[in-house]
């Protein structure tokens, strides 16, 4: 009668290491979506948020210069001062009502639609003190 002797190889056995690997496929087909829609919306804020900060400059150069400025919006657009016009790069901004900034640091108030990418942002022009507010709509 002969002994053998079994021995035991360390390592994973290939239905170990198929299930590891389903898992992590698993994981990432879950968060790689959500992770890139996340990503492509904060792209679409930060481009909201230039003409933002466009908005905010024309407003204090208005009072600092002592001049009126005039938005409006032609062909997604911004349209101010003596016909000079403000683009941004993929975002479409539409202006209903001209907004007034006045040499004292008031103005008239206003509505900004952005479109940035598949995202749609209202920026209001509060009066009389021209507080802006930025709000995403869904």
């Amino acid at each position: 009668m002969t002994h053998r002797k079994f021995i035991r190889s360390r390592g994973f056995t290939l239905i170990e290491i198929l299930l590891v690997i389903s898992i992590i496929g698993l994981i990432l087909g879950v968060s790689v979506p959500a992770s890139y829609n996340m990503y492509l919306n904060y792209k679409n804020s930060l481009r909201a948020e230039e003409v933002l900060t466009f908005v905010a400059n024309v407003r204090r150069e208005s009072f600092l210069y002592g001049e009126e400025s005039v938005l409006s919006s032609t062909q997604g657009r911004i349209q101010y001062g003596e016909g000079r016009l403000a683009s941004f790069a993929d975002t479409f901004v539409q202006i209903d009502a001209p907004i007034k900034f006045y040499k004292n640091g008031t103005t008239s108030g206003g509505l900004l639609k952005i479109r940035a990418g598949d995202s749609l942002y209202w920026l209001k022009v509060t009066a009389p003190f021209g507080n802006l507010l930025m709000e995403p709509q869904t």
